[in-house]
């Protein structure tokens, strides 16, 4: 795992700050690949001893000072190029109100990375209250607001702190640190909730990592099990990919059983399945529904079609609710249920069809049959338009 840390100011004037970030990567030195960068160039001894003793990489960023938006424009081409340079899985920023650590944490999320957030006691309702009107206020609305609520997660250093950031509404995913060890001290707690919480992020939003290879494995292990005379189903390269995405992907989908099978099947070595309902992620707001898609209670329209059709009421009802959950939160097992109702389900298609125009479904039962040609190969001549 590696993890780039930012934090404008490392030197000894920073103060409890670089402190406590310095205790952070010390804590897990000898398990994620550190990348310290920073603003302000550290003495080179000290320099030296961070790469040496505790495994932490130093880069440097060099902001020209003034209001020349010309400055502006130039400290984020470097921030972006330090960041595509480095390619960290996670990054984790140090402080608050500093526009460029907010621009560090965008530029990351864009480049679609994990962003972690540290105020250090920033955010604080002593340290906010100190020249609100003139300094903090602008400096929320500008970007300290939007920098912690959207990261995938800030980390307090105390209760207080959790509190704090509570109080002001602005971010809900909050991971409290165990109290800073002083020196000498373990610092074992720490890294255990460290290196948790880059889990935890990194598991939350697998999905950015996710490669087609990766994507191509959970899809041929569908196709393998339902396959029939439409399906050819090709071994997946699997060389280099990460399983524990593999095993998201497919819990997500809600296929992890289809996987399995598939794998057998396809005879592809695949490790012990991950327990994915007991890992630790945050709350997906974009979530797919999982089960059943017969089963999923959403509002239809009621049907007109004669109650001894049940094939046909069949169809137009499965139809009818992918249209309700709409595409995007519709997972592989229901496509793979909307296959098996075209491909084996006997219907009267003139029927049905009939049902699906006056339920003005027509041109949504198109598209989804042509994905299902992409991802099934589902045949013409198995489509009701």
């Amino acid at each position: 795992m590696r993890v780039l840390h930012y934090i404008t100011d490392f030197t000894g004037a920073a103060g409890p700050q670089a402190s406590a970030a310095r205790m952070m990567m010390f804590s897990t030195a000898k398990i994620v690949e550190n990348h310290l960068v920073t603003a302000v160039p550290l003495a080179e001894g000290y320099a030296a001893a961070l790469a040496e003793q505790c495994n932490v990489k130093v880069h440097y960023l060099h902001f020209r000072n003034g209001a020349n938006p010309l400055n502006v424009i130039a400290a984020l081409v470097a921030i972006r190029a330090t960041i595509r340079k480095l390619q960290p899985d996670v990054v984790h920023v140090h402080g608050s109100w500093d526009w460029r650590a907010a621009m560090v944490e965008r530029m990351a999320r864009q480049q679609r990375i994990v962003t972690l957030v540290s105020p250090h006691r920033g955010l604080s309702q002593e340290l906010i209250s100190v020249d609100f009107w003139s300094k903090k206020l602008p400096c929320l609305m500008a970007y300290q607001a939007w920098m912690v609520r959207n990261c995938t997660a800030v980390i307090a250093v105390s209760e207080k702190e959790g509190n704090d950031i509570l109080s002001f509404g602005l971010k809900k995913r909050i991971e409290v640190m165990p109290p800073m060890p002083r020196e000498g001290e373990s610092m074992e707690a720490l890294r255990d909730n460290l290196v948790t919480v880059y889990r935890k992020a990194l598991d939350s939003a697998y999905a950015t990592e996710l490669t087609q290879e990766e994507r191509n494995v959970v899809s041929s292990a569908l196709r393998a099990v339902i396959a029939d005379d439409d399906i050819v189903t090709e071994k997946p390269d699997i060389q280099g990919v990460s399983f524990r995405r593999i095993f998201l992907h497919a819990y997500d989908e809600d296929v992890m059983r289809q996987l399995v099978n598939g794998c057998q099947k396809l005879q592809l070595p695949l490790p012990p399945p991950l327990n994915v309902a007991e890992v630790p992620r945050y709350r997906n707001p974009k979530a797919k529904q999982r089960g059943a898609l017969k089963d999923a209670n959403v509002s239809v329209k009621p049907l007109a079609m004669p109650a001894d059709r049940q094939a046909e009421r069949d169809a137009v009802m499965l139809i009818s609710k992918a249209k309700a959950l709409t595409l995007p939160r519709l997972t592989l097992r229901h496509y793979a249920e909307l296959y098996a109702m075209f491909r084996h389900s006997d219907f009267d298609e003139t029927l049905v069809a009939a049902e699906l125009k006056r339920l003005h479904l027509q041109r949504f039962t198109i598209k989804l049959q042509k994905r299902l040609a992409e991802m099934f190969a589902l045949r013409s001549g198995y489509d009701v338009f």
